[in-house]
């Protein structure tokens, strides 16, 4: 009789061992199932066919003119990897596992250089040598918005400028795009896209402005440059 109480409480006890062990075994399976990275870019976009037709140029020939656009500036607060979100006016969040695949301000510089190039039918030049004689159009993007409201809008609030490599007149412009967006963050990136897509359009009409000197577009101030730390005009 003693034994067979002995026995059973040993059973229990390898029962127990056992329940113990599978319950380990289960919490470590789901603390080192680490959650899928979701890679985002923002492409290279495409110009609006109206635009691309108005520069009128010949692909098969050689450009009529070169840009330069400079690096891009963004807020610090989005210079990051990660997405993020805005919460309300004063709050973020960061997001671990939805994931730019460059940081932001090389997206928006990829994508503006892509469409720029195929609007204007040229190609960008910043860190390649090219000819005295050639005519260079340097764009330059600080971005002071880059807003991302899940479920709401996309919102890039930008200062740029563009002027000619050899000119003393330069445009200084200002542009807000705001883009409805539904749910996923699939809509909030295609919604930067298509801000940063109109950027890059008003950006295009403003060097051909400049090339057949039209009057400025009402959201650009021309003039020469000037730094804004000190007032001195630029050479």
């Amino acid at each position: 009789m003693r034994l067979k109480t002995i026995m059973r409480s040993r059973q229990a006890g390898c029962l127990k061992l056992f329940s113990a062990l599978c319950s380990i075994a289960t919490l470590a399976a789901a603390c080192t199932s680490i959650p899928e990275v979701q890679t985002y870019t923002l492409g290279t976009g495409s110009p609006r066919p109206a635009l691309r037709n108005n520069a009128s140029v010949d692909e098969s020939a050689h450009p009529a003119f070169l840009i330069d656009v400079a690096p891009v500036v963004v807020p610090a607060q989005v210079a990051r990897r990660q997405l993020v979100l805005q919460k309300d006016p004063v709050r973020i969040q960061i997001m671990e596992q939805e994931r730019w695949s460059t940081a932001p301000a090389d997206e928006i510089r990829q994508s503006l250089t892509a469409s720029l190039s195929a609007t204007l039918g040229t190609f960008e030049v910043a860190s390649v040598p090219f000819p005295a004689d050639q005519p260079v159009y340097r764009v330059s993007v600080v971005v002071q918005r880059f807003e991302s409201w899940y479920a709401s809008h996309a919102l890039l609030d930008a200062v740029w400028t563009v002027r000619p490599r050899t000119g003393a007149t330069m445009l200084t412009c200002h542009s807000i795009y705001s883009v409805p967006v539904g749910s996923g963050f699939d809509e909030l990136v295609k919604g930067h896209q298509l801000a940063v897509s109109q950027l890059s359009d008003e950006i295009a009409a403003a060097i051909l402005d400049l090339r057949r000197d039209s009057p400025a577009p009402s959201k650009c101030i021309p003039g020469g440059m000037r730094t804004a730390a000190t007032g001195i005009q630029a050479k």
